[in-house]
């Protein structure tokens, strides 16, 4: 029994240590895919949001588009609007007719389909973790240095042919996992730095709180 016990350890103690690596495998996948997107000037892309929580019994989600142009990014879901001018965050909710105005923080940013292309390359270390459905796809696991975060990792799922992201799914501590799938991604022209701005007269009546 003890010598189980001790290869249990081992077991562990080789998977921490693998984990905390920076892959050369994963390294490598992970710059195809950033680089294929890093090529984009703009792009549209549907997506679906699933949360799942086992203890809860949780199981709920949204699909959205996004609409992405360098650090700038337009969130659209049924129920509000999210868009980000490259200094300042604009929430809309349509059934309250209200906006919230605050300034953009580093530190607070969600991870979504607006910078998880190049999230990995600061603050991440990362293993290739194995290669699915008949080799089609790569499966990439983040883990943040940070150990703060509230999250403790984010699963990759990458296209092996063209380094096109499926999916990614972000592992919280409190055991609910956020899945993202990519449902549809194509280059837009028609979406320029206008298409962030905050137009006043589009939200005419609606109540602004300005949080700056």
């Amino acid at each position: 029994m003890k010598s189980i016990q001790i290869l249990f350890m081992l077991t562990i103690v080789a998977l921490t240590h693998a984990i905390a690596q920076k892959d050369p495998a994963a390294k490598e996948v992970l710059d195809a895919m950033s680089e294929k997107y890093q090529k984009i000037p703009a792009f549209r892309a549907q997506f679906s949001y699933t949360m799942e929580d086992d203890s809860d019994e949780i199981d709920e989600g949204f699909k959205g588009t996004i609409l992405v142009k360098g650090d700038k990014y337009k969130l659209i879901m049924d129920e509000q609007e999210v868009t980000f001018d490259g200094s300042d965050i604009y929430t809309y909710l349509k059934e309250e007719n209200e906006i919230t105005i605050s300034s953009f923080d580093p530190e607070e940013e969600e991870i979504s389909l607006s910078n998880i292309f190049n999230i990995y390359k600061e603050g991440y270390k990362y293993v290739y973790t194995e290669s699915k459905n008949n080799g089609t796809t790569d499966v990439v696991d983040l883990v943040p240095e940070d150990r703060d975060k509230e999250y403790f990792k984010i699963r990759m799922e990458i296209a092996a042919s063209d380094k096109s992201l499926k999916s990614f799914k972000v592992f919280d501590k409190s055991g609910s996992r956020y899945l993202y799938k990519v449902l549809s991604f194509k280059e837009d022209a028609t979406i320029t730095d206008k298409t962030f701005a905050y137009d006043k007269a589009k939200f005419q009546g609606a109540e602004v709180i300005d949080f700056r």
